[in-house]
Formats: structure tokens, sequence, C-alpha cells
């Protein structure tokens, strides 16, 4: 393998290979002063895991996303070949290896991975550029591990698309709602307060399957989705947090849904924002009420194509307009919020697994977050729900965080025993 590497790594050498940049991954890269463009995928693995076996998987998908491999040229916007090779990949056998997991894209591979054994198991954390993909494509990128890992043969058929223009065809977008109209003019406010901490926490709280399929079941009386729901019940925790009856929410969402076959393989940026979800909570109002709420303002803005607002003239005006004409337009269009939330979705057992092994316990993350910033991720593994935070800073930054999470949690729990 190691020999087949080295010849594939001097026949690319030849064509200096790039992979030009799409639009949304420009976005990620313009606020990576401020938020990191990374995100995680952290298990908990138990039984014979073969690393070499890994090791290879890595190599054959590079065939089909080769900008794994790549380093990120911050100044040329694109993604270069500069001859990294599998082993570049890999940080085996390293104990409390928080630090590793904040590396130098333009300088490494697009993707990390991490593996110790421990004694709960074998610990692996792969890493991946957000400027390579979002969730929805980091999900299919470890799908895609996987199936080699089991010793899927894929052959050439199978290609990775990148370009969101063929999801921009047919897309109307409507006008702003009334709330979103009237979200402008209001501050948010940060959960944390600045410091200079450089302390990395990854912090969890768990719904468990029965409890989660109680909320499930709830919401779906309620015409809700359980997004709406955690949503909701983070809302109501800003609320009380800061004193306030106005809270403003940045939502993603995967433009796949409108227009993509679910079998095509998009290891790319494909997400766009609903820039402003406004919650008006009163300490009168019950969760259902704040949930009604939400479910109204979210299908309002889905129906209205709202989460594509913008990213048209963007992707037309992307190669054709200089670099710095660029970045300031995103930043007038796309406020980057102290205070935000990803719903990363479900992670597919049946998709995810390693033949003679048992993961114990997967969630996604995003990057970790310098103060004062604070983002609510939420992932499902075999029914178990992960409330997860991503922070650098302080002692006190863990505690904060921990905090929000279980207030999160409790609101939901106690949501269904109502």
């Amino acid at each position: 393998m190691k020999l087949i590497e080295f010849c594939h790594r001097k026949i690319k050498s030849v064509h200096n290979n790039t992979t030009k940049c799409e639009s949304l991954d420009f976005v990620e890269m313009v606020y990576s002063n401020k938020v990191y463009p990374l995100m995680y995928c952290r298990m908990v693995i138990q039984g014979s895991f073969d690393i070499e076996k890994l090791k290879k998987a890595v190599y054959l998908s590079s065939q089909y996303v080769p900008e794994i491999l790549y380093i990120y040229d911050f100044k040329r916007r694109c993604l270069v070949d500069r001859g990294l090779t599998v082993e570049n990949v890999f940080i085996l056998d390293r104990v409390g290896f928080e630090a590793d997991f904040w590396w130098d894209l333009s300088r490494n591979a697009q993707l990390q991975i991490t593996f110790s054994k421990e004694e709960q198991g074998n610990i692996m954390v792969i890493g991946m550029s957000h400027i390579l993909a979002d969730g929805s494509g980091f999900l299919q990128y470890l799908y895609l591990l996987s199936s080699l890992y089991n010793g899927a043969s894929l052959g050439n058929k199978l290609q990775n698309t990148r370009d969101i223009s063929p999801l921009l065809k047919n897309i109307r977008v409507q006008s702003e709602t009334e709330q979103t109209k009237y979200g402008k003019q209001i501050e948010v406010s940060p959960l944390r307060t600045f410091n200079s901490g450089t302390k990395f926490f990854c912090l969890n709280s768990t719904i468990a399957p029965n409890d989660l399929t109680a909320i499930h079941v709830k919401a779906k009386k309620s015409g809700a989705t359980l997004n709406h729901a955690f949503i909701a019940a983070y809302a109501r925790v800003i609320a009380r947090l800061q004193n306030t009856d106005k809270i403003i929410l940045p939502c993603p969402a995967d433009l796949r849904r409108f227009q993509l076959e679910q079998d095509n393989l998009t290891v790319a940026n494909m997400t766009g924002i609903y820039k402003t979800i406004i919650v008006e909570i009163n300490p009168q109002h019950t969760f259902s009420e704040t949930l009604s709420q939400v479910c109204i303002e979210m299908t309002l803005q889905k129906n209205r194509c709202r989460c594509f607002a913008g990213i048209w003239l963007l992707n037309f005006a992307f190669h054709k307009t200089p670099c710095f004409v660029l970045k300031k337009a995103i930043k007038k269009s796309y406020h980057l919020l102290p205070v935000s939330y990803t719903n990363m979705g479900i992670i597919d057992h049946e998709k995810l697994y390693f033949h003679d092994c048992n993961i114990n316990k997967c969630y996604l993350t995003g990057t970790y977050r310098r103060p004062p910033d604070f983002q609510l991720s939420i992932s499902t593994f075999r029914n178990t729900c992960t409330l997860n935070c991503t922070l650098i800073g302080e002692d006190v930054d863990e505690s904060i965080g921990q905090f929000i999470l279980e207030q999160v949690k409790k609101e939901l729990l106690e949501w269904i025993q109502e």
C-alpha cells in the first residue's frame, strides 16, 4: 500500500493538482480568524479495531475526495496538493490531546485522525476542515471511509460533486418574514464573558433513547419537529440567562434537501442559513407556546426558501470579483453572532460501523469557540441524542457551558412530563 501511495503521490506532484474553492467554502474562510473552520466526529470503539485498515481506507477515499490530503491556500483561495500522504493525517497514542484538534489548514491536510487506547475503549476523533465540507458532507465522508474500511469496492463511477450551481436552479427566494425584519433591530448578547483562557473543553449532555422518542412523539403531535423542540428549549434557556424576552438565533439549513438525490456524493459546503429565527419569550409562556412560535417561523422561512437568500448572487460573483471585495460583501451579509445553534443530524449506525467492533458512543461537534462565543451542537446516534459545546477558555467557561447544556436538556424533559 505504501508503494502504491508513493507512486500515486509522484504522479500527482507532476500535475500539481489544485481544486478551486466554491463560494460557500469562501464564506467559511472569511471568518477563520474568529471561528476556525473545523468539525469533529468523536467515537468510543470496543473490539479489534485495525488502524492499518483505516489508513488504507483513508488512502482509498482520497481517490474520490483527493482534497482531504491537500492544504488550503488562503491567498489563492484554493486547495493545493503539496504531496501530503495518509501518514500526515494520523496522530496515534497521544493521551490528553485536545490541543491537537486545532491544526493549521494552510500547512496540513484537511483531514486529521487522532487515536488512542484508553480504559473505556479506543478513542478516535476524526476532524475535517469546514472549508472542505459542511456537516452533511462530513457525514458522507465518514460513511465512505467506513465502507472502504469494511472492504467495499466502489469502482470508478462514484464522483464527488462540490459545485452548488445545480442547487440554485429554479429556486425563488421570497420576501423576509415580519419577524426577520423586526429582528434586525435586536442586539445579541453573548452567553460568556471575554477572557484570554487557552484551555480546551468538549462538553456533553445526553438524552436517552426513551426520552428522545417521547420528545419526538410529543413534538409531532404539536405539528413540530425534533429540531423545532431543540431550538425552543435553547431559546428559553438563553432568555432566562440573559433576562430578555426576545431571542435571535441563526439556524443552518442543508440545501441538498431541495434538489439533489440522496445517493450523490457531495463532500462539500452546501449549507445555507436562516439568518434570523426570532423567538419572543415572556415569563408566562409555556414550552408549547414557544415551540409553536418556532415552528411557525421556521415553516414560513422554509416555504419562502430564505436559506438561499444571497447565495445565488454570491455564487455568481464569486469567480468574477476581487477577493477583498467579496470579503467585505460577505461580512456585511453574513453576520457571526456570539450565540449560535447547529443540528448536525442523525449519524446512521448502519452506514458508520467497523467490522468486528462496536461503536459505543458517537457524536459530532463543531469547532472550538473562543470567548465569548457559544454554539450548541446536536447530533444523534442509535437514538441517543448528544447536546454538545466545544469551548476555549478558562475553568469558569466549562461550568457555564455544562450548565447551559443541562438546562436545555431539563427544558425538554420537563416538557414531556407535562
